[in-house]
């Protein structure tokens, strides 16, 4: 590993009026830029409540203490009390986190929605969500993104269809694999898409590792083998209750002479026509439940 993306995926209101201010303090005390992707429309994080059913949901909810880390607030919004906007109730947050030298990308308009329903999404709301979320980081910041990551990396191949039209500079919606262009549904994709390397803070605790140190240790051991290496980071943990470890795991990267970059900057210095063209897949993952997805050279349908 030399080069190493921070990934800063933001789910909530909160994560975004509390968890990106943190992480930008602590991007800034170590001279590091980050990419922020942002869900822009309405939180309605408690709406996971509807996934006791599924298998693994309630397991991860307990071992990772959900309720405590995100707050009764973001675990009732949407349901028994009403969604919040998000990165729309915090233009300057926003703004002041690119004036810092950080990317800013879409993640979202409405994380919950997408993340449990794009599998029978129909195009038309697809499209939707791309529009609002587009429209609204434009009118924030005054530019295009040059990225997009789909949240709870799930994508479909009418997903991804759509989202080639929108002339992005890159994607970051995949788990896993080497850089790529992907075919999906029979079609052939334009845009990159740079995946995400290793496990995130909540996985692991999903898993049952808990030590502080054993976390490090996990964090580092999946990233050691990439270039350039992803590492998944969630402003409602690492900007939250996890700031502290977080700060040792970038001291510790640092030290190893990684050099922390945008994923931005890495989109911009690849040949298209020279990366690997995978197949769309989707797979199991160790302290997640349900599928996220990735690339394959095999076909999936």
């Amino acid at each position: 590993m030399k080069r190493l993306c921070l990934k800063v995926d933001v789910d909530t209101h909160d994560g975004m009026r509390d968890g990106v201010p943190k992480l930008v303090e602590i991007c800034g005390r170590h001279g590091i830029p980050a990419t922020f992707f942002l869900s822009f429309g309405p939180d309605n994080a408690g709406k996971a409540i509807f996934n006791l059913l599924r298998p693994g949901f309630l397991k991860k909810m307990l071992r990772t203490s959900a309720p405590s880390m995100y707050g009764l607030r973001t675990v009732l919004s949407g349901t028994l009390l009403p969604a919040r906007p998000i990165a729309t109730k915090f233009p300057d947050i926003v703004r002041a986190t690119e004036a810092a030298g950080h990317e800013i990308g879409v993640h979202a308009w409405d994380h919950r929605r997408w993340q449990d329903h794009v599998w029978k999404m129909e195009p038309s709301e697809i499209s939707q969500h791309f529009e609002r979320s587009f429209e609204a980081f434009e009118a924030i910041l005054g530019h295009p993104p040059a990225g997009i990551a789909a949240p709870a990396w799930a994508v479909t191949a009418q997903s991804l269809a759509l989202e080639d039209k929108l002339g992005l500079v890159y994607a970051s919606d995949l788990r896993g694999g080497p850089i790529c262009t992907l075919r999906a549904g029979g079609v052939e994709l334009a845009t990159p898409q740079i995946p995400t390397t290793g496990r995130c803070i909540e996985e692991l605790l999903a898993a049952g590792v808990s030590d502080e140190n054993a976390v490090l240790d996990a964090i580092f051991a999946d990233l050691e083998g990439a270039e350039p290496a992803v590492l998944a980071v969630h402003a409602e943990v690492e900007g939250g209750p996890f700031a502290a470890l977080f700060e040792k795991l970038l001291a510790r990267v640092i030290g190893s002479g990684v050099e922390i970059v945008t994923l931005e900057s890495i989109a911009r210095t690849l040949e298209r026509a020279s990366l690997p063209r995978r197949e769309l897949a989707h797979i199991e993952l160790p302290g997640r439940a349900g599928l996220v997805s990735s690339s394959s050279n095999g076909v999936h349908k």
